[in-house]
């Protein structure tokens, strides 16, 4: 055997390494910070998001409640770095900077309102407008009114709305917006005014300058399309994965509920074959078998009450024989006959009989009389 067997202190040390991997756990402080941040996150859902969630919801439902999970915490960061932006807008030497920040918090918090009512395409549609819109303002209205060579690198920024679009809204909407930033840029490069230090880099390198943050727009938008339609449908496998587990329980249960039925049918059919027509067949009426069951339990009801029918029948039949035989018995013995209660329906007829005078012997006209 060319395999070596280890030791009894190699296999303690292993084992003790195993049970340390497998119960290790993070640090009291640290499982205090995630729980208290996960709880922060949590009253957060519950503020910037819709409460109501249905029963057995769809890989639709599934993928709208994460959307408006997300936007509500892109909005979250959103109004803080707007909030953080303030005070540098007050000491910036635009004079459209700070009106364009607090035209933002007031979109921001307008879009937390549609997101909390469950539009989450008009909040992404106008996640992106704004962004685009504060970028290329601040742009626009630079103090000297000139594209300088930071306006130039501010078109990066650009892809913070494509980042928003294939997060927020169906994928194929990264390209639309690409598209719309490409044009921004276009239009920004060749309409305004460019500062000493960008015209002398246009002057040499124009088509450099151009394809950069072209490249860059169609790179972000190619690649985040693809990682979303790609996380899209793995998403979409699970919920049928999920779909199949969920009909696959509700066959089971189904089945269960179909044994049970059958045989507490059986149980019942026993029973009554036996001459128990009293038995009834219980079963809820969620069951499948309900309709059988109450037809069943209606036929028993049936023959019970025909049973109880024919019984009664039968008193009746042995009463009357009674009746006759001590009807017969007291003329024979010149006595009133005794009349005594049957428990049947014959009692309120016996009961008027025993109230009449003693039964008197009327003759027979046709009868010819003694001499």
């Amino acid at each position: 055997m060319d395999s070596k067997r280890p030791s009894p202190l190699e296999d303690k040390n292993s084992q003790n390494g195993h049970n340390r991997d497998t119960n290790w756990h993070p640090p009291l402080d640290q499982q205090g910070q995630s729980t208290s941040s996960m709880k922060a996150l949590r009253v957060w859902y519950e503020i910037a998001t819709p409460s109501d969630v249905a029963a057995k919801p769809s890989f639709a439902t599934h993928d709208k409640q994460r959307r408006l999970r997300l936007a509500s915490v892109i909005l979250l960061l959103m109004l803080v770095v707007l909030l953080a932006f303030i005070r540098l807008a007050l000491l910036s030497r635009n004079p459209l900077l700070f009106p364009i920040i607090l035209a933002g918090i007031a979109i921001c918090l307008l879009t937390i309102f549609l997101n909390r009512r469950g539009h989450v395409t008009v909040v992404g549609i106008l996640s992106v407008i704004t962004i685009n819109a504060a970028i290329m303002l601040n742009l626009l209205s630079s103090p000297s009114g000139l594209l300088t060579m930071n306006g130039f690198l501010t078109f990066d920024l650009l892809v913070f709305s494509e980042l928003l679009a294939v997060s927020l809204l169906p994928p194929v909407s990264v390209f639309v917006v690409a598209a719309l930033n490409i044009g921004c840029i276009c239009a920004d490069l060749f309409l305004q005014a460019h500062a000493p230090d960008l015209a002398h880099l246009w002057a040499q390198e124009s088509y450099t300058l151009l394809v950069r943050p072209i490249a860059l727009q169609v790179v972000v938008a190619v690649v985040t399309f693809l990682w979303v339609r790609g996380a899209l449908r793995a998403f979409r496998r699970v919920d049928r994965i999920q779909e199949v587990e969920r009909l696959q329980l509700a066959l089971a249960e189904q089945k269960r509920d179909l044994e049970v039925g059958i045989q507490q049918i059986q149980q019942t059919l026993t029973e009554a074959a036996n001459g128990n027509f009293t038995v009834r067949v219980p079963l809820a009426q969620e069951n499948v078998l309900w309709t059988v069951a109450s037809s069943l339990n209606t036929l028993l009801a049936r023959l019970q009450r025909s049973n109880q029918s024919e019984y009664e029948l039968q008193r009746i039949r042995s009463e009357v024989q009674r009746l006759v035989n001590s009807i017969d018995e007291a003329e024979a013995r010149r006595m009133p006959p005794r009349l005594s209660p049957t428990g049947t329906l014959l009692d309120p007829l016996l009961k008027k009989l025993a109230a009449r005078p003693p039964f008197q012997s009327v003759p027979d006209p046709d009868r010819p009389a003694r001499t």
